[in-house]
């Protein structure tokens, strides 16, 4: 029964790691949800190991966050 708890766990950080490898990509080089294949996934997880793991990476994340704030409205 421990089973479950390490599946959910994993997953979730799987998708933490998805999300955050997605959100680092460039959006004009971004994939659709349905067009992405295996070795896409892959990477996207590796882009998101790899911000999550790079401190300059984070810094990118809050500087970009922080334009689209101060970006007037169309």
């Amino acid at each position: 029964m421990w089973i479950f708890p390490v599946l959910f766990l994993a997953f979730g950080y799987a998708l933490a790691l998805f999300g955050l490898g997605r959100f680092m990509q460039p959006s004009h080089d971004r994939l659709g949800m349905r067009r992405l294949d295996n070795p896409a996934v892959v990477q996207t997880l590796v882009r998101g190991w790899v911000a999550l793991t790079s401190a300059h990476s984070l810094e990118r994340i809050t500087d970009e966050l922080s334009a689209r704030r101060r970006a007037p409205r169309r």
